[in-house]
């Protein structure tokens, strides 16, 4: 009986000196964290996790979770270690699943880790490795959720990294959404949200989400703007004028809300109307560009249909055919004003110089024509 006692405590005495080892062996890690010594806390800490006594430690994991990110934040011990920054966090998420009250306890460790993820992902987007970015941001979050943090920053940029990856457009969008339906306070998320809409070919959705954007924002030019162009371009055009005509009224002075007004109509075939808006923009900026392209191609389109009313009138019609005719050359000479005002800005647009020399020939300037052409193949290397 006495030999069975005895075997008996020093089985007893060996499982009660294994699990104190192996919580020594916890101590010695957190000692060796506190002196830098990572390669011997990473030794240590790794045989507590993986010996029972001590693997359901909250402790042992927590502990493993910073030994891991102090790791990954020392580039010369980190090249030694394959994803330490990755073994952090999924030790991290074991800690708080063995003991979800002590989350707070780890409070500081989540949020260096998110911030590491977080500027990983900055850095990858900045070298264009999207959908590494994405990755890197989604676990940002994924960190800071875990302290009860909705980080919107890193899910705005983790949409974004989508938004331009290969192959993610349903990731941005998913990200984009929750962005607007948690009501964040910047419009870019609701903008970007009907882009990917429209490049998904979801029509009614990205009109959806601009309808979303005016009544969140209804003070920010941007959504104003963003909305008309995403009616325009999904060709609900009087939509789109009655938005920025609705713009205009707080915003009379803003150039681009006329040119995208001018844009409207002269899609509906206003062209009155579209006259009227293209020369206000124009008389706001007097060096606005785009919109002197935009008046230009109004007067040149409405040549174009005047011409071609008169050839397709019957021969016997002499009289309609010269007034026709009449109008479209004078609408060809509207235009020309203003495209040479865009090559004296840009003397090497090639596309519009090609326009100009057609309308000079339109009009009868043999002359101007000829320089056009002079240019043109001087730009081409077609001169001989």
């Amino acid at each position: 009986m006495k030999n069975k006692i005895l075997i008996s405590a020093l089985l007893f005495a060996g499982i009660m000196s294994v699990g104190i080892a192996q919580e020594k062996n916890v101590r010695k890690a957190k000692s060796m964290l506190g002196k830098q010594n990572l390669p011997e806390a990473v030794t240590l800490i790794d045989a507590a996790i993986q010996n029972p006594e001590t693997s359901g430690s909250f402790e042992a994991w927590w502990y493993r979770g910073k030994i891991y990110l102090s790791v990954a934040t020392n580039p010369l011990v980190a090249r030694s270690y394959t994803n330490p920054a990755d073994i952090a966090k999924e030790s991290l998420e074991k800690a708080a699943q063995l003991d979800p009250g002590k989350v707070l306890m780890m409070r500081q460790d989540l949020a260096n880790l998110a911030g590491l993820f977080y500027d990983r992902g900055a850095a990858a987007f900045g070298e264009k490795s999207y959908a590494e970015a994405v990755t890197d941001f989604e676990k940002s979050v994924e960190i800071s959720m875990m302290d009860g943090v909705y980080d919107t920053n890193a899910v705005f940029n983790a949409a974004l990294s989508a938004f331009n990856a290969d192959g993610m457009l349903e990731t941005s969008i998913k990200y984009f959404k929750e962005l607007v339906d948690a009501q964040w306070e910047n419009s870019t998320a609701c903008i970007y949200l009907a882009e990917a809409y429209l490049m998904n070919q979801q029509n009614a959705e990205a009109q959806a989400a601009m309808d979303a954007g005016l009544q969140m924002f209804p003070e920010d030019k941007n959504i104003y703007l963003s909305a008309s162009s995403i009616y325009i371009r999904t060709g609900e055009n009087e939509k789109a004028a009655n938005i920025l005509n609705a713009a205009l009224i707080k915003w009379a002075s803003d150039p681009t809300f006329q040119r995208y007004l001018g844009v409207s109509y002269m899609n509906e075939g206003k062209e009155v109307e579209a006259e009227a808006a293209f020369k206000k923009a124009i008389e706001l900026n007097p060096e606005y560009m785009d919109a002197f392209i935009d008046l230009g191609n109004l007067y040149l389109e409405k040549g174009n249909r005047l011409s071609t009313e008169a050839n397709e009138l019957p021969l016997e019609e002499t009289e309609k055919y010269e007034e026709l005719t009449a109008q479209a050359k004078e609408a060809f000479g509207l235009a020309i004003p203003y495209l040479e005002k865009i090559v004296a800005k840009d003397a090497n647009n090639l596309s519009v110089l090609q326009i100009l020399r057609e309308l000079y020939i339109r009009v009868g300037d043999t002359a101007k024509a000829g320089e056009m052409k002079a240019k043109i193949d001087e730009l081409s290397g077609a001169a001989e």
